[in-house]
């Protein structure tokens, strides 16, 4: 007899153990599959979707995946009961080519493929060729990202973030210190108490961006730390009432985080990993929530980048 526990029994029993979706409505858990999926999966060079390994982002999603199958299966039995037809509509997910190859590694090759320690700025190349060339660079508030008729792969709400606590967790009395029953998770946001401006790179290249951000081009940037010198000290000249800095993103999982307060400037909610953005932010010393686009030069970037096209 076998007694050996296979992964994906074990995570099902641990999720058991602490049922933190518990509380989700079915469109909520349908959304967070949807998420996980998004990130577990990759586009290979052949054009074919895989999933992540282990060693590669797979062993913080599997498990994850595994606790949204079984709090369906408590829910409803053995998949695929309670998934709705055509749930994944809309998913980030990636877009296969096979049998072709991806164009995005075709373009990637004709460089020497990727290299760790680069940033990645996707877009239309009417748009790109003017960065490369005069450093020409959009910079918008935090505040513009809300905006609905975005690409749902750029658009989020960049000046708050909320987080959903366990009722276990959470302990809630009256004015007479009278402990109150809690129901449900209790969701807790945190709000910037300013605007601020925000220009957003990738700190990765894996075949899918183009798709995700309909781009037709990318500028690699081979040096970064000559790109982020020039940039920030160009727009400390324009706006010298702002603090610049950059910082790779903190992706969090709502219903899993831990450690107390969060930094509202670097947050994004975990759907959006498979972005691995690299972003630039300059924050007013004096709180401001109106703020307007501009546009700064930095130069010729062609001696340290260099643009795709598909």
């Amino acid at each position: 007899m076998n007694d050996v526990m296979t992964r994906s029994e074990y995570w099902r029993l641990s999720y058991r153990r602490d049922r933190y979706l518990e509380f989700l409505s079915q469109d909520e858990l349908e959304k967070r599959a949807c998420d996980i999926m998004g990130n577990m999966t990759f586009l290979s060079g052949k054009g074919q979707i895989g999933l992540r390994a282990f060693s590669e982002g797979g062993a913080y999603w599997m498990p994850l995946w595994a606790h949204v199958l079984e709090e369906f299966a408590l829910r409803y039995g053995p998949y695929p009961n309670g998934f709705t037809n055509g749930f994944v509509k809309g998913t980030a997910l990636v877009k296969p080519s096979h049998p072709d190859e991806p164009l995005a590694k075709k373009a990637i090759d004709s460089i020497g493929g990727i290299r760790p320690g680069r940033l990645y700025k996707f877009g239309k190349k009417e748009h790109l060729e003017p960065m490369l060339k005069r450093g020409r660079i959009r910079i918008a508030p935090a505040s513009y990202y809300s905006d609905p008729s975005l690409n749902p792969a750029i658009k989020d709400e960049e000046l708050s973030f909320s987080i959903k606590i366990r009722p276990r967790d959470v302990k809630a009395e009256d004015m007479n210190g009278e402990e109150i029953p809690t129901f449900g998770n209790v969701e807790v946001s945190f709000e910037s108490k300013t605007n601020y401006y925000v220009s957003c790179f990738a700190a990765n290249y894996t075949y899918r961006e183009f798709d995700d951000f309909e781009a037709d081009s990318c500028i690699v940037i081979n040096e970064p730390r000559e790109f982020t010198k020039r940039l920030l000290s160009r727009v400390r000249r324009i706006k010298p009432d702002f603090r610049g800095f950059a910082s790779h993103v903190d992706y969090i999982d709502p219903l899993n985080h831990f450690s107390g307060e969060i930094n509202v400037f670097l947050a994004k909610h975990f759907r959006y990993a498979y972005q691995n953005e690299y972003r630039f932010l300059w924050v007013p010393d004096k709180p401001l929530m109106e703020l307007d686009p501009f546009f700064v030069e930095i130069g010729d970037m062609s001696q340290y980048a260099e643009i795709l096209s598909i």
